[in-house]
């Protein structure tokens, strides 16, 4: 059966402070020595900066190709679009995110919630990227989960 890793606060601890890009790559040859067939770099709190998110792909990349890692970015600091660009450019292709803007860290003090699928949809679509998703599904699956947790404006 396949598995997925995950790596968690790439770029930043909630209790430790800045993650050095070298743990984080030692974590994700690690996890691909235990069979995983991909990796999910997770900027759980949402502080990363697209300076440190480069930094630490920079070092990552070392270890693992593009086409095996996916990026995962909060918006706590309204930065994770600009992340997800970064993450393009050094050639990842493989996006987590949450319709509505769902999600949080349990683990994670005020980490908001993931990056919301319809601002990375509208993101990529203005670009010029195909992302196979229907834009009308997700704005309506959208609204659906904002009414569900009772903030239709999506907070």
């Amino acid at each position: 059966m396949p598995v997925r890793g995950y790596v968690s606060c790439v770029t930043d601890c909630p209790y430790d402070g800045p993650t050095p890009p070298a743990q984080v790559a030692d974590a994700v040859a690690r996890l691909f020595a235990l069979g995983c067939y991909e990796v999910s770099l997770g900027d759980t709190i949402g502080r990363g900066t697209p300076e440190a998110v480069g930094r630490m792909l920079e070092v990552v990349l070392s270890v693992a190709s593009p086409d095996t890692l996916a990026g995962h970015f909060h918006d706590t600091g309204g930065r994770a679009l600009a992340n997800v660009d970064v993450a393009l450019e050094a050639g990842l292709r493989v996006l987590d995110t949450a319709v509505g803007g769902l999600g949080g860290c349990p683990f994670a003090p005020g980490a908001a919630g993931n990056v919301a699928t319809e601002a990375v949809h509208a993101h990529l679509t203005a670009r010029g990227y195909a992302t196979g998703l229907d834009g009308e599904k997700v704005a309506t699956a959208a609204e659906m989960a904002r009414d569900m947790r009772g903030g239709g404006d999506g907070r």
